[in-house]
């Protein structure tokens, strides 16, 4: 059957088209992510309305006839940074009362047109691993190019002696090195070495993805802290400094949601190549865990990804408790296989 399709601007729409689409959000949360605390409606509008300004997210939905519920969705997110300019991310969601009825593929027409539009040659998704969403990627060619995994650590279950040992080990491993902590924006002194060091992220495994380097920049780092503000996060940031230099080599940094204080989100953590195996990364996670054991008892959980090939980060999680919760399948696909594979099913 043909579908009517219909571009939406989450920025300008109605709050009756967005709690439409909003529900749809919720039946997908409640099947791929059970595990999660539901976000409330009005931190979600933040976050789909306030989009960053180096990104563009173009939207289409299906509506129901009577245009009282949204069917199903699709995204594409462009970055217009110095780099990966040739990929574009996108993302197909369909309620399931009305899947393998079309419409799922025919949302795709305009993504890839806006795709190529932008001279977009290589498009991004993902889904929960062996779940509708990777069935439907395969379907339409798409290849898998990095698989993650998402952890949780009970904090109950933390051995805290363990931490204290890796923090005790830490004087004589990374003699020379010490740590600077703060809550909240960097502070200006450490700016602009903080998003240098933020970008040693780029040593992370990438396994067969085809993507470049990406590039932060102070700017973008302060308009970050400002939206994560203006939804109610607040965040921790542990550094690594080299006392010898003054260089800031490693980080770690937790995220608290402002809807549920039982969870945080453990964020990147990174070591500078040239400061790796004396223990930093340990020092910095487990000094950050006992800070919080300390002071948020509300806390019981905390939940991170990693990709399933980054064994030293692994090694370090394991240790510490986190165990897998669930696989997460990254995909890309040549926009002109993607439009192609389209145009052979639509004459099939």
């Amino acid at each position: 059957m043909a579908w009517r399709i219909e571009a939406i601007d989450t920025e300008t729409a109605p709050e009756h088209e967005l709690r439409m689409l909003y529900d749809l959000h919720l039946e997908i949360h409640d099947e791929l992510w059970s595990e999660d605390p539901r976000e409330p409606f009005e931190l979600w509008e933040k976050e789909i309305r306030e989009t960053p300004s180096w990104r563009r997210t173009l939207r289409w939905a299906v509506w129901s006839d009577d245009r009282a519920r949204a069917l199903a969705l699709a995204t594409l997110s462009m970055g217009f940074t110095e780099t990966n300019r040739h990929l574009a991310d996108f993302d197909v969601t369909v309620r399931r009362e009305v899947r393998r009825r079309g419409a799922g593929l025919q949302l795709l027409a305009p993504v890839v047109a806006a795709a190529e539009a932008e001279g977009r040659t290589l498009l991004e998704a993902g889904a929960p691993t062996d779940t509708p969403g990777t069935a439907f990627l395969d379907a339409v060619g798409a290849e898998t190019k990095i698989v993650e995994r998402k952890s949780r650590m009970v904090v109950a279950d933390v051995d805290r002696a363990m931490l204290e040992l890796w923090v005790e080990r830490a004087a004589e491993r990374a003699a020379g090195y010490s740590l600077l902590a703060w809550d909240g924006p960097v502070p200006e002194e450490y700016l602009e070495r903080f998003v240098d060091l933020q970008m040693v992220m780029n040593t992370a495994p990438r396994d067969d993805r085809e993507v470049d380097d990406w590039v932060h920049t102070p700017q973008r780092q302060r308009e970050n802290e400002e939206r994560y503000a203006r939804k109610g996060e607040t965040w921790w940031t542990l550094v690594a400094r080299h006392d010898a230099t003054d260089g800031l080599v490693g980080y770690t940094e937790f995220v608290f949601p402002p809807h549920d204080p039982t969870v945080v989100w453990q964020e990147a953590t990174v070591v500078d190549p040239t400061h790796r195996d004396r223990g930093i990364g340990r020092w910095l996670k487990a000094v950050n865990c006992l800070r919080l054991m300390d002071e948020r008892p509300d806390v019981r959980y905390v939940d991170t990804w990693n990709a399933f090939s980054n064994a030293p980060m692994l090694g370090i999680n394991n240790a510490m408790g986190f165990q897998v919760v669930k696989s997460y399948s990254d995909y890309q696909i040549p926009t002109e296989r993607l439009a192609a594979a389209l145009k052979e099913r639509r004459g099939s």
